[in-house]
C-alpha cells in the first residue's frame, strides 16, 4: 500500500505559462516524490533537476523491490492553492519546488472559504481534477480516498447545538463526495473506497484539541462523551443516494 498527503493546484495566473509548470512541479515534490519511484520507476525529472546529486538513484535490486510494490493508491488530500512560480534559484532547504503556495489568484479570487486551519480552503473541483491526474500519470491504479474533511472557523468557540447543525461540514462532504462520484461515473477513475477524517475530534497536532475536524462531536471537559453530528449522518445518507442498485 502506498498512501501519499498531496492536493490539488491552479496557477495564481492562468495565463502565464511559468505558473503552469510550476503547478505541475508542485504535484511532482509532493505526490510524484513517493509515487513515482512504485509506479514509474524513478523520482521526477523536475526533482532531479532541482536537487542534483542529493536525490538518491535506485540500484537495480532496490528498483526492482520498489517499482509495482503497492496494491492500490491511498490519497490523503484536503483542498487546493494557487501556485506561483518563483523566478529566484531555490534554497537549498526547498521541499516544494521553488514556488509559492496561496489562497488568491492574481484576480484576488479566493481558492475557496477560510476555515480553522490556516492551510485548508475547500475546492470541490480541484478534488476531480487530482483524482484524474493521479489515474493518469499511474495507469489508472485502484484507488482508496484515506483521508478527507474540513475544520470549520471557531467551531470550538460555538454553542453545542451550533456545532451539531454542522452546515458547513455537510456542504463540505456533499462537494467532494460529488467530485468523486464524477471523476468515477463521468470519468473513469477507478475509486474504490473513501474514509472522512474524522470519525470524531482528536488532537490536531500543534492546534491541539482547538481545531475539530470529526463527524461527531467530543466533549473534552466533560468525560468525552460523543455525540454525532449532522454531518454524521448526512455522508451515509449521500453516499446511498449515489450507489445505484443492480
Amino acid at each position: 500500500m502506498l498512501t501519499t498527503q498531496g492536493d490539488w493546484v491552479e496557477p495564481y495566473d492562468p495565463n502565464d505559462p511559468a505558473d503552469i509548470e510550476a503547478c505541475q512541479r508542485k504535484l511532482e515534490f509532493s505526490i510524484g516524490w513517493y509515487a513515482d519511484p512504485i509506479y514509474l520507476g524513478d523520482y521526477p525529472e523536475s526533482m532531479r533537476q532541482q536537487l542534483g546529486d542529493r536525490l538518491p538513484t535506485f540500484t537495480d535490486g532496490e528498483l526492482a523491490l520498489v517499482k509495482g510494490s503497492n496494491d492500490f493508491y491511498g490519497m490523503n488530500t484536503y483542498c487546493t492553492n494557487y501556485i506561483r512560480n518563483k523566478s529566484t534559484p531555490p534554497e537549498r532547504d526547498d521541499f516544494v519546488g521553488n514556488l509559492e503556495l496561496l489562497f488568491e489568484n492574481n484576480e484576488g479570487e479566493s481558492i475557496g472559504p477560510m476555515t480553522q486551519s490556516p492551510w485548508l480552503r475547500p475546492h470541490p473541483v480541484g478534488f476531480r481534477r487530482l483524482l484524474n491526474w493521479i489515474s493518469q500519470r499511474y495507469g489508472n491504479p485502484s484507488i482508496y480516498v484515506t483521508e478527507n474533511g474540513t475544520s470549520i472557523t471557531g467551531e470550538n468557540d460555538m454553542t453545542i447545538e451550533e456545532i451539531l447543525e454542522d452546515q458547513f461540514r455537510v456542504e463540505y462532504f456533499r462537494g467532494y463526495i460529488g467530485a468523486m462520484g464524477d471523476a468515477v461515473s463521468e470519468d473513469g477513475v477507478d475509486v474504490r473506497g473513501y474514509l472522512a477524517w474524522s470519525l470524531m475530534d482528536n488532537f490536531e497536532w500543534a492546534e491541539g484539541f482547538e481545531t475539530r475536524f470529526g463527524i461527531c462531536y467530543v466533549d473534552y471537559g466533560n468525560g468525552q462523551e460523543r455525540m454525532p453530528k449532522r454531518s454524521a449522518k448526512d455522508v451515509g445518507d449521500f453516499f446511498r443516494s449515489m450507489i445505484k442498485a443492480d
